[in-house]
């Protein structure tokens, strides 16, 4: 199946510079096309088809997903937990995967204060976690079953980390 790169506007053809924003596959990026989100770049062949292999957005977007990028809400779902975290274990620090090369490095989310006692799913209360870790903690909290945070979990909305401490996004007054 053929990857294709997704560039925010602006992005220059001759030189090939500019803000990757992700990759998609070729039955998304069509869909894109047809509902003029965004325009092919350039086309590649696959089989007997041409697909599109590169795409430019047809309108700037801002940095929502960029760590303190803005006062955009960030879409909240366990991947982008994952992407918050940058697919690493909040135990063990080892990276997590939807395709590990090994059952124990799946990437899983962990409630750090366990649903099972009222904890919520909130960007607060979620870590990034392999199936290891997570198993072994079950539905106790960190400190009872004996793991510590490597880091602390917080919103991409009002916080971003800035090496081992998370730094508030300061507000206009």
């Amino acid at each position: 199946m053929a990857i294709v790169k997704v560039y925010n506007k602006g992005y220059d053809h001759s030189t090939g510079v500019g803000e990757l924003l992700h990759t998609t596959t070729v039955r998304h990026a069509m869909g894109m096309i047809r509902r003029r989100v965004a325009e092919p770049v350039e086309l590649a062949i696959v089989g007997a088809d041409i697909v599109p292999a590169v795409l430019e957005l047809t309108r700037e977007v801002s940095g929502a997903w960029i760590e303190g990028g803005g006062r955009h809400s960030v879409g909240f779902s366990f991947r982008a937990v994952h992407e918050r975290d940058h697919w690493t274990c909040a135990y063990c620090g080892r990276s997590v995967s939807k395709t590990p090369s090994c059952e124990a490095l799946l990437a899983t989310v962990d409630h750090v204060f366990p649903v099972s006692r009222g904890g919520p799913t909130s960007w607060g209360n979620l870590v990034s976690a392999c199936r290891e870790c997570n198993e072994r903690k079950a539905d106790r909290t960190p400190e009872e079953a004996g793991m510590a945070l490597r880091f602390e979990p917080y919103d991409p909305m009002t916080a971003y980390r800035c090496g081992g401490h998370v730094e508030q996004i300061p507000t206009a007054a």
